[in-house]
């Protein structure tokens, strides 16, 4: 049994994986890190044997999707569908920052999707000069439940999208409208307030891994948003 954890809320996405492992350990199953390179050498008979403290094996890997999934050959896949079908064999994997979409598709995986809240992406919308109010008040609502790393995670590749779109340079990734809502909110910002406030974010990051400032992540971005959005 396969089951692929994933989803745009990396952070919740790794909390479940982490919580899937605690869970088994106190059903009395013996967790196993494995890497991914190692997965296609799961065998039924290792995976069920028990030892004088533990049940079976529950194997946690990740970036199987991108390294294993999307590379597979007739031998390889046929492996990992023994995997996906196996009473033995079960496995979690966890792919970072990936939504359930541009996951390889093959039957009868499970997927568990950590979609973020509706209401990160209208912060995200609400980025733009003259727009203060809105934007402080809905980071403050959004902080009482969701991590500050995550909020600065998502406004931050938000914002570098924006800027790529105003200086008319692609984003192959994303489909036509995306980009037309991009371009429709770099209209509101000069360029070079947006270059400034792109940096702004970066030193945010740099400050607050390295404990060079008294202020949250939160409270940083209040006083960037007061800044350049009012």
């Amino acid at each position: 049994m396969l089951t692929i954890i994933c989803g745009e809320d990396s952070i919740a996405s790794r909390n479940y994986f982490l919580n899937q492992q605690k869970i088994f350990t106190e059903k009395g199953y013996e967790i196993v890190n494995i890497d991914y390179r190692l997965v296609l050498e799961l065998d039924e008979s290792e995976a069920s044997s028990a030892s004088l403290f533990t049940k079976k094996r529950i194997y946690f890997t990740s970036n199987l999707n991108k390294k294993v999934l999307k590379k597979l050959n007739v031998k390889t896949e046929k492996k990992i569908k023994d995997i996906i079908t196996s009473n033995e064999i079960r496995l979690f994997d966890w792919e970072e920052e990936t939504s359930a979409r541009d996951l390889k598709s093959i039957k009868e995986i499970v997927i568990k999707e950590l979609k973020p809240s509706q209401t990160i992406f209208k912060l995200l919308d609400s980025c733009y000069p003259g727009n203060l109010k809105q934007f402080i008040t809905i980071l403050k609502t959004i902080s009482e439940s969701t991590e500050d790393i995550f909020i600065f995670i998502m406004l931050a590749r938000h914002m570098r999208n924006i800027l790529i779109t105003k200086l008319g340079e692609r984003l192959p990734k994303l489909m036509s409208w995306q980009i037309a809502k991009l371009s429709n909110q770099a209209k509101y910002w000069k360029q070079e307030n947006l270059i400034n406030f792109y940096q702004g974010l970066h030193r945010i990051d740099v400050n607050s891994k390295t404990n060079r400032t008294p202020y949250s992540i939160k409270e940083s971005l209040d006083i960037l948003a007061c800044y350049y959005l009012s």
